[in-house]
């Protein structure tokens, strides 16, 4: 029961963590969306440039979000009907 309960703390860790970052990258994303209209506008580019952001982040955070979701089913698993949310 305690190993349970280790993996389940160092579990809620990772998933903080992951979230944490996981925000910063929306932060990053959204500044970087801010800059891509304002140069798009001005330098007169079509509209696919600013898709290109998103596929861009998704690329690179892509493994962030994997994480996360990874850290989020397993505290789901490890609690099982004993999770109160």
């Amino acid at each position: 029961m305690s190993e349970s309960l280790d993996e389940i703390a160092r579990l809620e860790v990772a998933y903080r963590r992951a979230k944490r970052t996981i925000f910063g990258h929306l932060i990053f994303v959204g500044l970087a969306c801010l800059v891509g209209v304002v140069v798009r506008r001005a330098a007169g580019l079509p509209q696919i440039f600013l898709a290109t952001v998103f596929i861009v982040a998704l690329v690179l955070f892509g493994g962030d979000i994997m994480k996360l979701l990874y850290c989020r089913n397993e505290l789901r698993r490890l609690r099982g009907p004993h999770s109160t949310s």
